[in-house]
């Protein structure tokens, strides 16, 4: 692969900030945001004759395919789903301690608050509702008061 070319993976990436994102996770991502193949050109060699000729093959989008590849829409549901994939994420990670008998190292992960884990879903649901899909619930409550009613007063 070419080395000024832009990746699923790094496009997907770069969107978020110190959040690593796997690669069975972007696999998924792709899935759920519609991306089956592109149509890409190969150059295939006749071992008989030596003659070259250019074919146009499907070849499935996967993390190393070139974004530029894949539609608007295609790139725009990734992301959805990718701050989708965010949202359902623990608030902490990648944090870990070492301890031995006289020493202790520890390395604290990235924490989310529950408001941006909903600010990453409220944009998630942005892009499904441009495109005319079904937004994600947040599960928010709301209560509606009727009054105060007296047990004493019959009805």
């Amino acid at each position: 692969m070419a080395d000024n070319v832009l990746t699923v993976k790094q496009y997907l990436s770069g969107k978020v900030r110190n959040i690593t994102v796997p690669d069975d996770a972007i696999a998924s991502i792709l899935l759920d945001a519609g991306c089956g193949s592109v149509k890409v050109s190969e150059v295939v060699v006749d071992e008989e004759t030596g003659e070259e000729t250019i074919r146009e093959v499907d070849k499935p989008i996967d993390k190393d395919t070139d974004i530029t590849l894949l539609s608007i829409r295609e790139r725009e549901l990734s992301l959805a789903w990718l701050y989708v994939w965010i949202a359902g994420s623990p608030t902490q990670s990648g944090g870990y301690t070492e301890q031995s008998a006289d020493w202790q190292s520890s390395e604290n992960g990235e924490r989310m608050s529950a408001s941006v884990l909903r600010t990453y879903l409220a944009m998630a649901n942005k892009i499904f509702e441009k495109y005319g899909l079904d937004t994600i619930s947040t599960g928010t409550w709301k209560f509606f008061g009727h009054g105060i009613r007296n047990p004493r007063k019959r009805p």
